[in-house]
């Protein structure tokens, strides 16, 4: 293996549900690497861009630029019933929402699309939509990430995991962001790629097999916290490992999403073959 001349370029999630790909991370002489935090959307905008060679992107943004993409095989963030940090925070029961007006982060792609599919194709719904941050006051509000598992507030009453809705509607789990990598960096670098992917994926795992020293190394939380319970409950939910069953869900909402105008039809996922 070649040494790279520049670093390679890996996005970062800032959220709690990334920390089990990036704990204990490291670059070396022969592989360096360097790391650029920020929230998803942003995230998703520089891998587009060419800014970043590889990065957990939004899986609709896979889905908008599957010409270009290639995605790490096994790798993913996803859940089989409740997700615990993609929540629609509503002030009325979602019974109740049909014409109502939704205010959805821009932190998300994958999370504002999945919510419109269930409001419209669920439960029938034809709602309008603002960004926040807003000066109307919504009937509802999607939140994604650490400031929907640790939020509070006395002004929503009713809380809706987007995951679980969609769980118990398609019986599937839900993928919310996949492992992508610019084909032509892989194309000149597939060695430097296989090797960055066979750490990624070695450190991952062994992230979560011991969340408990996870959780105490890279958020300094200690047993007896209440939060350090709260996330291990959290990461122990979330599934990791994109598997066939994982595959079919992200196919069925590649399928509805695209069936709603809100990215072009899906074509054959492709992955990345270490070398």
């Amino acid at each position: 293996m070649k040494t790279l001349k520049t670093k390679l370029r890996i996005g970062k999630i800032s959220y709690i549900n990334a920390i089990p790909f990036y704990h204990g991370l490291g670059d070396s002489e022969a592989l360096p690497l360097e790391f650029y935090p920020a929230y998803p959307t942003k995230i998703n905008e520089a891998v587009e861009k060419g800014e970043l060679d590889l990065a957990p992107i939004s899986s609709l943004a896979y889905l908008k630029n599957q010409k270009e993409y290639l995605l790490l095989p096994h790798l993913a963030i996803g859940s089989r019933d409740f997700s615990g940090s993609v929540l629609l925070i509503s002030r009325e029961k979602i019974e109740n929402l049909n014409g109502k007006e939704i205010a959805l982060t821009p932190q998300s792609l994958s999370s504002v699309a999945l919510l419109k599919i269930l409001l419209k194709n669920k439960f029938g719904f034809t709602n309008t939509f603002v960004k926040l941050p807003s000066t109307c006051r919504p009937a509802a509000t999607l939140f994604i990430g650490d400031e929907a598992l640790f939020f509070k507030s006395e002004e929503f009453f009713y809380k809706y995991d987007l995951s679980e809705l969609w769980w118990n509607w398609t019986a599937k789990p839900f993928c919310f962001a996949l492992w992508a990598l610019r084909r032509k960096f892989a194309q000149s670098n597939p060695e430097e790629v296989s090797a960055f992917v066979c750490q990624l994926q070695r450190q991952t795992l062994s992230n979560l097999l011991d969340l408990e020293k996870l959780i105490q190394e890279s958020l300094k939380l200690s047993f007896t916290e209440e939060a350090f319970t709260k996330v291990f409950g959290y990461l122990f939910n979330l599934n990791y490992h994109l598997d066939e069953s994982m595959k079919e869900g992200l196919e069925l909402f590649f399928q509805m999403a695209s069936n709603m105008n809100l990215a072009p039809r899906p074509g054959k996922i492709e992955f990345f073959e270490p070398a």
